[in-house]
């Protein structure tokens, strides 16, 4: 797929929002923007970052468990090219 460069005017609080996201996470505003148009959602994790997953094993283990229930062995590429192609078919 090919991207293509456009211009458009948030709201200031809109724009507000998302750099203080970028300045979180270092995700750019253009990638945010691109990321809501997909229809995902950028939250923060309510038990922290994932960041202190290696430092817990027994909060990796859950994490796991939860991601194995949800997706089997898939990985993440895999979860979002197929959510790409029902899309697309759509």
């Amino acid at each position: 797929m090919t991207k293509r460069q456009i211009c458009i005017q948030v709201d200031e609080d809109i724009a507000r929002e998302m750099e203080e996201i970028r300045d979180k996470t270092g995700i750019p505003v253009s990638r945010q923007i691109e990321l809501k148009l997909k229809g995902f959602k950028i939250v923060e994790d309510e038990e922290g970052t994932f960041g202190d997953l290696y430092d817990n094993p027994k909060k990796l283990a859950k994490v796991r468990k939860r991601w194995d229930k949800a997706f089997g062995k898939k990985t993440a590429v895999e979860i979002l090219d197929s959510a790409q192609k029902k899309r697309v078919k759509s």
